[in-house]
């Protein structure tokens, strides 16, 4: 049945937005990448200020300081950053590093710095300290702190980044009288201009104090139970408090402003402090931002904003290539030079940024990307402590390339990226000098992981079998227990099925990548790599007696030990259609080996390290989780995606919303995690919630819906590919709009694929379970050519917006052409 619905529609579509492009040549990269990167397109919109100072990024950017602000700026060319955190005291005092633990509400944290809340609690004490605050020009920011009256506060002043073992570039005095700390900086070369800093609270001091460290600050108010100055008129000043309490509301406010004379500041502050001014701009800020970021209502509740509030909280600096981006975790950061990331960590982190954010996502591509090595190698790591030039990891790279540039639409970092992608994947199988490949030590065109040998330092050392290990990104996997190094080759003696499927979908997508660039040679080749290397794993990888791809020791004994990375030639699109379902019936289905209330263990429930529970031995990971979700999503086992992804849902709000962790694993029995409490890819496990809204892969195109989902709700995605899209899912109706119209309606929940729409054409898929009455609003007028499966259906004219076709249940193609 085929008939005419009248559609209202808007009198125009909203005007595609275009961002400003950047530069990122390889010469800009090591010049003037921090100028971009920090200044970005705020600088502008803060009016004349900008022009006194070279740029200012505003953020907590200090790992020992998450309830702390940097104010990261640069004047005559010179680095002139001041930064602040706030401590607080009941019972014992907590500042810096230890406010990691005590953190009991991971907020809002807008990637422009426009408003932030945090909160955290003197165990075992229940009552909380909150800290919002917001930037509101180029240099200044307001904060409040809410906590019971009887809690003790201090704002510290330090100077971050010193890169000196003692002493101090700067200087901090007190004004009683004033209830603010001054801070000022030199400059070489630069005579009779001081940039200054002034921090003023709005409530009368208890207490105050100079000193050279913030480790002095703290040992004097653990000792005396307040601040008391011990350097009055010292000339190395590098820290000053302010004490205080909150008034009869339980408040005090804050003004942090960054400028040139004091006087001038000093009433600048005085101004905001205006009875209620600040708490109208923190209202105002927190409404903003709450309307315009990615948010879900209903089916997958809270699941953007809590991927949102995890990295943007992570987000710190690395002045090694002076770049903002997310680091693992701030703990982990800590301890490796004031920043790191993984391989893939940063790979996946840029995925979840870049629902929200396009500068920090380019920033954590770069920075992975520019720690390449000569011979191609992208590290396992990189830090301010070093890289590990041995080894790499997982080569996800291309494939989240490619879905950041369908988001983001940033050409010019996927041509940038592009050539730093194609080295590191021909590192892979490329001959070492010797006649060796790199990662083929048995040469049989499969791959292993592996650790080289050499004099270059490597964290953790190189060129054993645990090094090899640690590049699966597995570290102490059951599927590694019998393994052995092989010294001359540099691998281990398995061919990993996981490795090798995605060295295969990494040269899927850089085929992909490669015909947006119009490399046409290139596309071909790596298509035909792709094709080659398929057909490897078919052929090698395949255990017909098991069902299923396993890994293969040289010796070509199956090794049984199975992990999510079995799954892997599904999200490559290696597996037969008919092994695929052999995989999800017999393997991830089976309650005795992935399936259960929380999915899925990193080893099988049946193997013999399941019971360990301990890192990869069992516990859940949410990289591992993702990439199975993509494999299943991929052969279109709709009912069992939507069903993984909500078991991924509920774990990772089980500890959210209990504890505010997004933790680095998690226990395969749920409720709680293990490792790194604050580490920021425990968040893939919201991704497949959001993806079932909508998502885009290179074999998919773009797709959205979910198959007959028990619940309803909207996901506001925003940017994506230039427009703003919105998506609701639910058993009665399935809706997409975009910019501001709706595009599609679907009667029931159904899930729409390789949705391709122009001006004279739209394509796409549709699978549903009972049929659907389908309603497009694509084009404004006109006849149109419908065509189900191939077969012309009948000629339709569009009247008032609206088309409508019935389709039938199951999966069928549509095509309507004018």
């Amino acid at each position: 049945m085929i008939h005419l619905t009248a559609y209202p529609r808007n009198d125009q579509e909203t005007a595609m937005r275009c961002a400003k492009k950047l530069s990122l040549n390889a010469r800009a990269c090591s010049s003037i990448l921090f100028l971009f990167l920090l200044c970005g397109a705020n600088v502008a919109a803060f009016g004349q200020s900008a022009s006194h100072f070279d740029q200012v990024e505003i953020d907590a950017l200090d790992p020992d300081a998450w309830n702390g602000i940097v104010f990261l700026a640069r004047a005559f060319n010179q680095p002139t950053p001041f930064a602040l955190r706030v401590g607080s005291r009941s019972g014992n005092f907590l500042d810096g590093g230890e406010i990691f633990d005590a953190v009991r509400e991971v907020g809002p944290h807008a990637p422009d710095s426009s408003y932030s809340r945090l909160g955290w609690q003197h165990h075992p004490r229940a009552a909380r300290v909150t800290l919002e605050w917001s930037r509101i020009d180029q240099t200044t920011v307001v904060g409040r702190l809410t906590a019971a009256r009887d809690f003790q506060l201090v704002l510290e002043t330090y100077f971050p980044y010193l890169q000196v073992t003692w002493g101090t570039q700067g200087f901090y005095s007190i004004d009683e009288s004033r209830q603010a700390i001054v801070g000022e900086r030199y400059f070489d070369n630069v005579f009779g201009r001081a940039a200054r800093f002034v921090v003023m609270v709005d409530q009368p001091t208890i207490g105050s104090g100079l000193y050279p460290t913030t480790a002095q600050l703290r040992e004097n108010i653990n000792g005396s139970g307040r601040l008391v100055s011990s350097l009055v008129n010292y000339p190395t000043a590098g820290v000053a408090g302010l004490e205080f309490t909150t008034d009869g509301s339980n408040c005090a406010r804050f003004v942090a402003t960054l400028g040139w004379e004091e006087a001038g500041l000093i009433q600048k502050a005085k101004e905001l402090f205006d009875a209620g001014k600040i708490d109208a701009i923190l209202k105002e800020k927190a409404a903003s931002y709450a309307t315009r970021r990615p948010s879900v209502k209903g089916f997958f509740e809270g699941a953007a904003e809590a991927i949102g509030n995890s990295m943007f909280w992570n987000t710190l600096y690395a002045p090694s290539n002076g770049l903002i981006f997310p680091s693992l975790s701030r703990h982990w950061a800590n301890r490796w030079g004031g920043w790191v990331v993984g391989e893939w960590d940063c790979f996946f982190g840029a995925l979840l940024t870049s629902l929200e954010d396009k500068a920090q996502t380019a920033a954590a591509i770069k920075t992975i990307l520019l720690a390449q090595t000569e011979t191609g190698v992208v590290p396992n790591m990189a830090s301010g402590g070093g890289i590990t030039p041995d080894r790499s990891q997982p080569p996800v790279g291309s494939y989240v390339t490619w879905k950041v540039y369908q988001k983001l639409q940033d050409r010019d970092l996927l041509e940038w990226a592009y050539p730093r992608l194609k080295k590191w994947h021909e590192w892979w199988l490329r001959d070492r000098g010797d006649g060796q490949p790199w990662r083929d030590g048995n040469k049989d065109g499969l791959l292993e992981w592996g650790s080289d040998r050499g004099s270059a330092p490597s964290v953790g050392g190189r060129g054993f079998l645990q090094a090899a290990k640690w590049e699966s990104g597995m570290d102490d996997s059951p599927m590694f227990d019998e393994v052995t190094y092989d010294a001359k080759t540099y691998t281990i003696n398995l061919n990993d099925v996981g490795l090798n499927s995605l060295y295969a979908l990494d040269a899927e997508c850089l085929a992909s990548i490669a015909r947006i660039l119009e490399k046409n040679g290139d596309a071909t080749k790596f298509l035909a790599e792709y094709e080659h290397m398929k057909q490897l794993i078919r052929e090698k990888l395949w255990n017909e007696e098991d069902g299923i791809y396993e890994n293969r020791y040289w010796n070509g004994q199956f090794s049984k030990h199975l992990s999510p990375t079995n799954f892997y030639p599904m999200f490559a699109g290696i597996a037969a259609p008919e092994q695929a379902k052999r995989m999800v019936e017999q393997h991830l289905l089976n309650l005795e080996e992935f399936w259960g209330t929380y999915v899925a263990p990193s080893i099988a429930r049946n193997d013999a390290g399941f019971p360990d529970q301990f890192y990869w031995r069992g516990d859940i990971w949410g990289p591992t989780n993702y990439m199975l979700y993509q494999a299943v999503n991929r052969y279109k086992f709709d009912k069992v995606a939507l069903e993984y992804a909500q078991k991924n849902y509920n774990l990772f709000m089980d500890d959210w919303n209990t504890n505010q962790h997004d933790n680095e694993q998690y226990h395969a029995w749920g409720g709680n995690g293990g490792g790194d409490t604050h580490y920021t890819w425990g968040a893939l496990l919201c991704l497949p919630g959001l993806n079932q809204y909508i998502d885009e892969n290179p074999w998919d195109g773009l797709r959205f819906g979910a198959l007959s989902p028990l619940s309803s709700g909207e996901f506001r995605a925003g940017n994506w590919g230039g427009h703003d899209y919105r998506v609701s899912i639910g058993p009665e109706k399935t809706t997409m709009m975009r910019d501001g119209r709706i595009r599609l309606e679907a009667t029931g929940g159904v899930v729409v694929r390789q949705y391709q729409a122009e001006a004279s054409r739209l394509s796409f898929t549709l699978d549903s379970e009972k049929g659907s009455r389908v309603t497009t609003a694509e084009f404004d007028s006109g006849e149109f050519s419908v065509k189900i499966d191939g077969k012309r259906v009948g000629t339709l004219s569009v009247r008032n917006g609206g088309l409508t076709v019935d389709f039938p249940a199951g999966e069928h193609a549509a095509e309507f052409l004018k």
